[in-house]
């Protein structure tokens, strides 16, 4: 089977401090690095041009404020540092953020914007992720904003399933695999509209712990499954 979209939902960071014995922010700075390390084990398969990493969700921001402002610290440190990511420029890919991005403090905001315009000139991959994001959520925005444009002209006869995708946060393939860690079985909101026919694969292993070999184990399992999209 053709895998050209692939979808991450990196969980297991709290649970990894708690039994390594480390604090919270080092687990998620073992993290953000592990999400480095997956993106270069990636380009080992150049028919996937699109990758989505579910970073936060919307209600990851009711957590407490000391734990929020652990996890706006690391992404300020790796945003600050995108320049010197050799990765990006040599694998040419392009960053794109997805979901509430007003929900984030304004300078936050500021180093996502510089983090797109920094990378927008490279073509080969182009990884999205999705910050504040919920996919029902993300569904309402659509709606609303159909709903505006039908104020202004739009046909609602002319929007369908494929149409409709232009209206979400990111146009871009629907996942054809989704890899979930920590042995949690569900996709807790993520790319609810954009899932309906993705594959699905879960590994016990918390997010920090993720090797090469599982990555390369999942791809594989992919590729054994046949896929008939209701038909």
């Amino acid at each position: 089977m053709h895998l050209n979209s692939i979808a991450f939902i990196p969980d297991g960071n709290r649970r990894y401090a708690q039994s390594a014995g480390i604090s919270l922010a080092k687990a998620y700075s073992l993290g953000t690095q592990k999400a480095w390390e997956v993106l270069n084990w990636l380009a080992n398969y150049p028919q996937i041009r699109f990758g989505t990493f579910y970073t936060l969700s919307l209600e990851n921001l009711s957590r407490s404020k000391l734990e929020l402002k652990v996890l706006f610290s690391v992404f300020e440190k790796e945003l600050d540092s995108l320049k010197e990511k050799e990765l990006l420029e040599k694998k040419d890919i392009k960053l794109k953020f997805i979901g509430k991005k007003s929900a984030f403090p304004k300078k936050l905001q500021e180093k996502m914007e510089k983090a797109e315009q920094l990378t927008q000139g490279h073509k080969k991959r182009t990884i999205f992720l999705a910050l504040g994001y919920n996919g029902q959520q993300e569904i309402v925005d659509a709606a609303k904003k159909i709903a505006e444009e039908h104020k202004t002209g739009l046909d609602l006869s002319n929007v369908n399933e494929h149409t409709f995708k232009k209206f979400l946060y990111g146009d871009f393939p629907e996942p054809d695999l989704i890899i979930r860690t920590s042995g949690t079985q569900r996709l807790s909101g993520f790319l609810t509209y954009q899932s309906a026919y993705s594959e699905l694969y879960f590994t016990q292993k918390y997010w920090p712990e993720l090797t090469k070999k599982d990555i390369d184990e999942a791809i594989s399992d992919f590729h054994e499954r046949k896929r008939k999209f209701g038909k």
